[in-house]
Order: C-alpha cells, then structure tokens, then sequence
C-alpha cells in the first residue's frame, strides 16, 4: 500500500479532466492505497469521502467563478495559500512510499504547486489532459484563425501571436502566468509526464526539454456492461451524424454543421458553447440537443449513423470516439487529433483531412450506406470489447508506473515510456 496525493483545481466532478482524477483517487482506494485529494474548489464529490479518501479543499473560487477579479487574476498567477497548504501536506508524507499526481492546476491552484513538488523530492506524475504546461492558452491552437500553432512558449512568435480564444489582454496574462511558472522552475522538470496517446506524444515532443520521460496512460472509459449485453447499436435503421462536446472553435461543430449540408446529411449537436449560432447559420436543419447527462448521451450514441470527431487542434484522448465504438457505432475522425488513432479506415470508420469540409462530406456519404455503416459498426464492436479502456486497466498503469518510480527512482520510468500493447485499442 502506498500513499499517492493527487492534485486537482477541483473537489468535484467539474469535467473530463476532474471526472479522471476523481475516478483513478476512488479506484486507487478501493485497491488499498492511502489517497489525498488535494484541491482548490469545493464542493467535495462524495464518491471521494465514500471511498475514506482524505480530502484537502482549499474552499477558493476558480477563476471564471470569483467575482473579485482582481483578486482571481493575481491567485491565478500565483496561489500561495495552495503552495502552503500543499508543503504541510507533503511534510507528513511517508518520504519513502508517496507518489504525487497533478491532473489538474490552470483553474484555480495556479503554477505555485510545481515548485512545492519538486522541493519534496517525491515522485511527480502530470498528467496532460490539456497543454498548459507548454503552451500558455493550454491548447497549442490560434482560436482567431483556426490553426494549430508552431510556437514554443514565451517565444517572440508565441508573444506577438494573438491566439486566444477570448481577448488579446487574456493572453498578455497567460502569458504573464506562463512567464512565473517558468521563472519558479517550469512545469516539466523534475516531472514524469502521463501522456493520453501517441498522438499527443508526438504533438508535444518538440517542445520538451531532452530527457523527458513520457508515459502512455490512457483515459477510462466509462461505458456499462450493459452495453456490452446490448450488442451493437442498429446503426442501418438509423440517419444522423452525432457530434458530442463543447461547440467550440477549435472543436470543429461549424465544419461538420457544413459538411452535413454538401452531403445531405442529418447532423444532430449534443453540448453547449459560444459556436451554437454559428453552427445555426451554417446549417439552419442541423438539430441541437444542448448537455446532456451522460446516460442520455449514451443513448444519442446509439441512435446515430456515425459519430463524428472534426476537432481542428490537438485533441487529446476523444473520449466520445471510444464510446461510440463501444456501442457499435462508426465514427468519423480529423486526422489532427489522438481519436484517430481508434479508426481502421473502412473497418471500424472513416478519416478525413482535418479542416476539409468537402472531405468530411464525402465520408459522410460512405456512410449513407445502411449496409456499408452496419458492417464497420459491427468491427467497432467487436474491436473495442477485445480490449477495453476499463476503470482497472487504467490503474493497473497508474499502479505500475508508480511502483517503478517507488522501488527504483524516476530515471527507472524510461523503460515504461513506450506505448504498452494493452493499452491500445
């Protein structure tokens, strides 16, 4: 058993990224190790007290919920009350059998973590559920222009680029976070980085310093047995795209909005964001289910033809891909983001070039096809439950990875840094 403190800006189940730290904090518990979870926001999941796990909730405001805006733009530059609380928790850690695990710091526990850990001499695991660490948007992406960007952070390019997707004065203060994080330290030194695919090794390969150890450990993915028993979704009976998300920018809703239109296809949004009228004037029939709970989108999964992930920047993991893949039902990628590492193209789904409506359009109509689509749902199935992305397979990673830095230190870690057969679709 081994005392594991994990790092998140939020107590509760906020989004993805919290979602996945709370998960792997009560399955790590339940196996038997000693959890901290330790945060800036309440209020506390229960899930995390259910599971005995000791929490440590600042009781701050992230930054888009504090009201005093002065105050949350100088704590999101540096939080000090986070850094000391994070030292005296640290300072009663077992120094020989204690990992330390940052999912997340953007939001409200700020760069002054990073230096705290290093101090400890602890093994530390970051997990790159965005790209912060290297990048001060955190998405490697120009939002004004739609593009991926080829900048290092702080750079004279990065400083003169206007890539935020708010405000230019958003990301002078990005960048002024940036700037402090860097200054204590940075954020990848002293770190072993946990990586959601091969994908994303490769985005962020360039700007690592050598000798930075990355370790594949992809997300769960929380789709019932049921599922399973249910076999695949009767994708020939039904007719539209499905994309699930924020509808965003960067996300790609506006492009699968117009690709429908050239193919004719039904398209069908489940999410909310700030591209909701664009997609409206793109194609005034597409239909929008603004969120959903999650039970009710695994039920607009198996009712649609085709999934479709038409993410512009350097998606991550793709979480909805895999579900959809789990229930049978093709999916239809960008080739710039990590879920199109789950297509067989013309077996389980269809790639296409990422930014490119009329491409996007022509796989739409492949899929047009009842027979056509009912086959490669079929291989989804099949394919994604010879080896899914289990809660268990997610930690027996996360187990082995610590035990490593644990029993031989984190130079140790390189021999785990290749992408492991189990951990592929």
């Amino acid at each position: 058993m081994s005392t594991v403190v994990i790092l998140c800006d939020h107590a509760h189940a906020s989004g993805g990224l919290a979602k996945v730290a709370i998960a792997g904090a009560t399955g790590l518990a339940r196996r038997g190790h000693h959890v901290h979870f330790f945060a800036a926001v309440p209020p506390v999941e229960p899930a995390l007290q259910v599971a005995g796990i000791t929490v440590h909730c600042l009781g701050q405001s992230d930054l888009k919920g504090n009201t005093d805006r002065v105050q949350a733009a100088l704590r999101g530059l540096w939080n000090r009350k986070a850094a000391h609380a994070l030292e005296a928790l640290l300072a009663n850690c077992p120094a020989n059998d204690t990992v330390i695990h940052i999912h997340g710091w953007a939001k409200a526990l700020s760069p002054s973590v990073f230096p705290v850990c290093r101090r400890s001499g602890l093994p530390v695991f970051l997990t790159l559920h965005d790209y912060f660490p290297l990048c001060p948007n955190g998405a490697l992406f120009v939002f004004p222009e739609g593009t991926n960007c080829p900048h290092r952070a702080l750079s004279a390019g990065c400083l003169t680029t206007d890539c935020d997707a708010r405000a230019r004065h958003h990301k002078w203060w990005r960048a002024a976070r940036h700037a402090a994080g860097t200054m204590a330290g940075g954020f990848i030194e002293g770190m072993a980085l946990v990586t959601l695919s091969d994908h994303q090794r490769a985005v962020i390969a360039p700007h690592l310093p050598p000798g930075t150890i990355t370790l594949p450990v992809p997300n769960p993915v929380e789709v019932g047995d049921e599922v399973r028993r249910q076999g695949p979704a009767p994708v020939a009976d039904n007719s539209n795209a499905l994309f699930v998300g924020r509808l965003s920018r960067e996300k790609g809703a506006t492009l699968l909005a117009e690709a429908a239109v050239q193919a004719d296809c039904p398209v069908r949004f489940v999410g909310n964001g700030d591209e909701i009228a664009a997609v409206r004037r793109r194609n005034p029939d597409a239909e929008l289910a603004g969120w959903l709970p999650p039970d009710a989108v695994q039920r607009e999964i198996r009712r649609a033809r085709a999934l479709v992930v038409p993410s512009l920047w350097y998606e991550t993991f793709g979480l909805a891909a895999y579900e959809a893949l789990a229930n049978g039902v093709p999916i239809i990628v960008s080739d710039n983001c990590a879920a199109a590492e789950a297509v067989r193209p013309g077996e389980n789904g269809l790639l296409f070039r990422s930014g490119d409506a009329a491409d996007l359009a022509r796989c739409l109509r492949l899929l047009s096809h009842g027979v056509e689509a009912a086959r490669m749902g079929q291989n989804a199935f099949q394919g994604y439950w010879r080896a899914p992305f289990t809660l268990d397979r997610h930690l027996d990673r996360l187990e082995e990875i610590y035990r490593a830095a644990l029993r031989g230190g984190m130079r140790s870690l390189s021999v785990l840094a290749g992408m492991p057969r189990a951990c592929r679709p």
